[in-house]
């Protein structure tokens, strides 16, 4: 399967399809594991419904619990980075 196909089979795939692309989240991301987090700015659901799709595809690990998705980054600085709805 093409690197393209299998993108688009995960984009229309749970979990990443279950997210709103319209919806708003804070976006957060942490170089040291979590202990701490940098701010950044308000995302809508169709930037995160991306990411996921690019963290999937690079078989890293995306949690998701409460609306909260913690995901491993899937840019080359790596870290984690953490959606959460803004309210």
């Amino acid at each position: 399967m093409s690197r393209q196909t299998n993108w688009f089979r995960i984009y229309d795939s749970s979990p990443v399809s279950d997210v709103d692309p319209t919806a708003s989240y804070r976006k957060d991301r942490s170089y040291d594991g979590g202990a701490t987090w940098e701010d950044a700015p308000e995302m809508k659901g169709e930037h995160l419904k991306l990411e996921m799709t690019e963290a999937l595809l690079a078989d890293l690990t995306i949690g998701i619990r409460d609306g909260v998705v913690v995901m491993q980054s899937p840019h080359p600085m790596g870290g984690l980075i953490r959606y959460t709805p803004a309210h």
